[in-house]
């Protein structure tokens, strides 16, 4: 990590313009996306080094012959091992489930924090991304924000263990969507208090955090019908694709085409949201579009998904939302009318 931490001697409260280019002359991204992929790589070895251990050393012994003077110590070992996974490992993974349960009281005030931390770290990105650089030289101890974001960011460390307690496969927890969202979003967070910079990085990933609001929904009673709760997926699904999308355009156009970056085109993360709802709703006005090579690629494969998606679910969620309005009033009973009996 020597290149990460050769300029830090030049940063100084508020940089001047010829130190904050010196500083910026040498990009550190790829120390913010190291930092995450090594944290996954670790963790999935951690994982897989676990399962071959345990199937080494606790792997079924053969049966011995009833008359066998051995006998009483295999079943004696064999005891202790299942009274050790009944008590301590079969505990502890129910108090995980229980804690991150939205069936219990505390489950659902966890759940609902959780998310709610989310949308408030999300909140942070949005400030962070609304100022057109993603890489920024600043002494962490004046970044209010990354300060505020490494509190969420602590917080977000403790659940995901608690979820990988919690979990029955461990190595299907390690390939799980929010898994890799906190992959790629907390130890980044560390990383910029050794560099004294920020990079405006995968937090734009939080978004993703927007599909569970369907199941909080469940949780507080508020959608109890099944067409409810399809529309609150789709919606949600919808939402939480587009931000992260914009996220991804956002960061490839500002960062420039590697290795030299010098072609970066200065958009704000709200012109990238105008950006991508222009574009798959067909319109195209063209006033904004990508200039860099990585920007183009992947808004190619995003359409070529996204529309055929977003075309398909449009006209549901319409038939839905028409659906919901239609039997979505109420009865009520109008007790001034009176019928008469007209003879036949």
């Amino acid at each position: 990590m020597s290149g990460c931490d050769e300029e830090q001697s030049v940063l100084t409260t508020e940089l001047p313009p010829t130190e904050l280019d010196d500083c910026l002359r040498i990009r550190k991204w790829w120390c913010f996306l190291l930092s995450s992929i090594f944290t996954f790589l670790a963790g999935l070895l951690a994982v897989l080094l676990w399962r071959a251990f345990a199937f080494l050393c606790c792997r079924k012994e053969p049966e011995l012959a009833p008359n066998d003077p051995k006998q009483k110590e295999q079943k004696a070992s064999r005891q202790g091992k299942q009274d050790f996974e009944g008590t301590f490992m079969t505990e502890a993974k129910d108090w995980a489930g229980e804690l991150i349960s939205g069936q219990t009281t505390t489950g659902r005030i966890l759940v609902v924090l959780v998310f709610i931390l989310s949308i408030a770290s999300l909140i942070i990105y949005f400030i962070d991304a609304s100022n057109e650089e993603v890489e920024r030289c600043q002494k962490w101890s004046n970044n209010i924000t990354q300060q505020i974001d490494l509190a969420f960011n602590i917080f977000f460390m403790v659940y995901f263990f608690i979820r990988f307690i919690a979990a029955s496969d461990k190595l299907w927890f390690m390939l799980e969507m929010y898994s890799f969202v906190d992959y790629f979003t907390i130890p980044p967070s560390f990383v910029s208090i050794y560099l004294d910079r920020t990079w405006i990085g995968l937090r734009f990933l939080r978004a993703l955090r927007l599909m569970t609001v369907p199941d909080i929904l469940q949780y507080l009673n508020i959608l109890k019908t099944s067409s409810s709760i399809r529309l609150a997926q789709l919606v949600s699904i919808f939402i939480s694709v587009w931000l992260t999308a914009a996220g991804i355009i956002h960061l490839l156009e500002n960062s420039g085409d590697p290795l030299e970056f010098n072609n970066p085109q200065q958009l704000s993360y709200w012109t990238c949201v105008y950006f991508l709802i222009v574009t798959m709703s067909t319109v195209g006005y063209g006033d904004v579009y990508c200039e860099t090579v990585l920007g183009r690629t992947f808004l190619v494969f995003f359409l070529l998904v996204g529309l055929a998606v977003f075309a398909s679910w449009i006209p549901e969620i319409t038939e839905l939302a028409a659906q919901r309005n239609k039997y979505g009033g109420k009865y009520t009973k109008d007790v001034r009318r009176r019928y008469t009996t007209v003879p036949s």
